[in-house]
């Protein structure tokens, strides 16, 4: 009766680390080929949004819209300022 012989832990450990090894260098080999490209900033989406031109327009728009709810004198100014937002 023949039974399946198991690897011993230090067979095991020697190729976990031999595919670890690889892997890294296909990660570093990855990293090098995106230094070509050009890092977004910021890097959420929510902060591209609002750093892009419509967000800062909505939050201009919101803004604008509290001011005038404070100082409705302001308005004007106000919504002259919207205005080359746009």
């Amino acid at each position: 009766m023949n039974l399946p012989v198991e690897p011993s832990l230090k067979v095991k450990r020697c190729l976990l680390q031999q595919q670890l090894r690889c892997q890294r260098q296909d990660i570093i080999a990855q990293l090098d080929g995106a230094g070509d490209i050009e890092p977004q900033f910021p890097r959420s989406a929510t902060m591209r949004f609002f750093a892009g031109r419509a967000g800062l327009k909505l939050v201009m728009e919101f803004a604008v819209r509290r001011l005038a709810q404070r100082y409705p004198g302001l308005l004007v100014n106000a919504f002259a300022l919207m205005r080359l937002v746009r």
